[in-house]
């Protein structure tokens, strides 16, 4: 993922790569997660990582209860934000900087603030059938939309106000073209 001035490269043992997009060296690297990970996203000033751990018995991956936040102004690890439902997919919102929204496999959302994991807004449900397949805010921050095993998309927003670009323009389509002409398919052609 490439974001701001860094490029991001999640491993599969659970570590994030910050590399420099020049020369592709590691400028740091962050381990968040005991097995995998599942969803990242990236803005100017944070990563947010959610992921999955190896239980003993059954011995099976599931999601962690927590998001992981790493500081790239400071290049440093933050507390994680807990999610008790397990956190499956995770954004930044696009316009509200420390503002993430995270989501379960089951369709329970909730906007955390990166930098103050205590002030949580409302907990809101999305019906979907599990799992939750993909998670994405349009880059105005306007609409949420999800996708269950249904293979549906769910668009969460308001209608009166949901944009997907900042600049939108009225899509310029192309003229009908008159139909060719019928060719008289005679022997004689």
């Amino acid at each position: 993922m490439k974001r701001s001035r860094h490029i991001f490269a999640a491993a599969q043992n659970g570590t994030i790569n910050i590399l420099d997009p020049i020369n592709f060296n590691i400028v740091n690297s962050w381990i968040t997660h005991t097995s995998q990970i599942i969803d990242l996203d990236a803005h100017t000033d944070y990563i947010v990582t959610c992921g999955s751990s190896t239980k003993p018995f059954p011995s099976q991956s599931m999601c962690d209860p927590f998001v992981s936040v790493f500081d790239l102004k400071r290049m440093q690890a933050m507390n994680p934000v807990a999610f008790p439902p397990h956190a499956a997919r995770v954004r930044l919102h696009p316009k509200m900087l420390t503002t993430a929204i995270v989501v379960s496999q089951h369709g329970q959302m909730q906007v955390i603030d990166v930098t103050n994991p205590i002030s949580t807004s409302g907990i809101k449900f999305a019906l979907l059938n599990p799992p939750l397949k993909l998670f994405d805010i349009a880059p105005t921050g306007d609409a949420i939309a999800m996708v269950g095993n249904e293979c549906i998309i769910r668009l969460w927003g308001s209608p009166s106000k949901i944009k997907f670009t900042e600049l939108a323009l009225q899509v310029e389509l192309p003229r009908p073209q008159p139909p060719p002409p019928e060719l008289d398919w005679s022997p004689d052609v």
